[in-house]
């Protein structure tokens, strides 16, 4: 109760304090109707056939390959979409650099997760090499010597088991995701070199994506994720879409980036609807009747995308050896945006003859951009502030008082910690500063 007192006392003060800005920013935000805690509208009826199943994911990224080329991304991919789905409360397991005997361990879990639940939702991604023979799939563990295609039943996996599986578990939905129709790495493939094959026996409720299409290759990109993986991760991080346009949305983003290149495979059994992050809004507020709501341990997630937030911060400027300590806070009218208030105390002493001192409030306006899932991400901003600022002598005190400018620019890790760096000047000293501290987000 204590909190919640403070809370809406800071907020109501901000506001009288900086109403005129408040105003512009408030000009510009859509109106947002008020939620209760499951998402839904207060004066809305409840929605039919909602319920929130359990979620369980395996997600294996494979790149140290022992017989073979060593791949750049998928323990990336496989890390980045972990992240994901853990955002969007699935409890994942997760495999990294897996042998043969790890990954199918592994698909049994998976199978009896699904299977204790009602209904439950499995997520299935790979990452790795992966080769198709005789119309079938295999995925290739990192220890995996294969002399030749023969040997591939006994010592890589396949695909179809784990189709087979994930049916046998009968639950509601299942997702199956392979990032791994990359050039075969074998020299004696009779079936072809390139890519992965179409899969004959869907289970029902599924549905299957293929980082491009079959018997294509897939680019294993140029940066810290594959072409396919990188554009998944965006839209699965993307609030209130539903799982089929999820994946047409991130097919539609490999073909432009590749230049039709790379055009993802989709096949879908799965005739319902399913939403895997936020719950769906409609245009008035209400929630769409008839939709299934996957919220994280039955919680509905908290919104990233709003910056009300309170911390403190301890840095330094290195055009002079100060030690400044800040005190912050931060309101957001408008989604990803936000106004930082706070004040810098500042000091420089250990000398005989001179000391320094100063306390400047300010006030930024700022823009979040995220780049995990909204765990992680880059703000930029501009504002300014008014120094207080006195010159300790032996002969007495000198005050400097004067109005600055700020620029800001900085990284937020996991909606906790703060890397920032203030360009700030009165037109005659550069006054900048770089600062780490804590942020705690409401």
């Amino acid at each position: 109760m204590i909190k919640l007192t403070c809370r809406h006392s800071i907020k109501n003060i901000l506001y009288k304090l900086l109403f005129p800005i408040l105003i512009l920013f408030l000009l510009q935000a859509p109106v947002f109707a008020q939620q209760n805690e499951t998402g839904q509208n207060e004066n809305a009826g409840n929605p039919t056939d909602t319920f929130i199943p359990e979620k369980f994911a395996l997600v294996i990224g494979n790149s140290n390959y022992s017989e073979l080329a060593p791949l750049a991304n998928p323990v990336n991919d496989a890390n980045d979409i972990a992240a994901v789905l853990e955002y969007l409360g699935f409890n994942v397991d997760r495999v990294i650099n897996g042998t043969l005997e790890q990954m199918e361990d592994a698909v049994m879990r998976l199978r009896e997760n699904l299977s204790s639940v009602e209904k439950g939702y499995g997520f299935f991604f790979y990452a790795g090499h992966g080769v198709q023979s005789g119309g079938e799939n295999f995925l290739i563990p990192v220890n995996a010597n294969i002399p030749g295609e023969n040997f591939l039943r006994n010592r890589a996996m396949s695909v179809q088991q784990v189709l087979d599986d994930l049916n046998d578990a009968r639950n509601g939905l299942n997702v199956v995701v392979l990032d791994a129709c990359r050039d075969n790495p074998f020299g004696w493939s009779r079936s072809g070199t390139r890519g992965l094959s179409i899969v004959t026996r869907q289970p029902a409720d599924s549905i299957i994506v293929y980082a491009t299409s079959a018997g294509q290759r897939a680019s294993d990109g140029d940066g810290r994720n594959g072409l396919f993986t990188s554009q998944l991760i965006n839209n699965l991080a993307t609030p209130g879409l539903e799982v089929n346009e999820v994946f047409r949305r991130t097919g539609s983003d490999v073909a432009t980036v590749s230049n039709n290149q790379q055009v993802p495979a989709i096949y879908s059994q799965f005739f319902g609807t399913a939403f895997l992050g936020e719950t769906p809004i409609d245009f008035q507020g209400y929630m769409v009747p008839g939709a299934t709501v996957i919220i994280g341990g039955g919680k509905r997630e908290r919104q990233p995308e709003k910056f009300w937030s309170i911390g403190g911060s301890v840095g330094s400027s290195f055009v002079e050896p100060w030690v400044i300590g800040t005190i912050r806070g931060t309101i957001a009218p408008i989604k990803y945006s936000f106004l930082e208030i706070g004040f810098d105390a500042g000091f420089i002493s250990g000398k005989a003859d001179v000391g320094y001192y100063s306390f400047c409030p300010f006030v930024h306006a700022a823009f979040f951009w995220p780049i995990v899932a909204d765990k992680i991400g880059v703000y930029a901003g501009a504002g300014g502030g008014f120094i207080w600022a006195t010159y300790k002598f032996n002969a007495g005190d000198i005050s400097r008082n004067t109005f600055a400018l700020d620029a800001v620019a900085g990284m937020n890790f996991f909606n906790m910690i703060d890397l920032s760096y203030t360009f700030r000047t009165n037109f005659g000293k550069l006054l900048s500063k770089v600062s780490l501290g804590y942020t705690y987000r409401f």
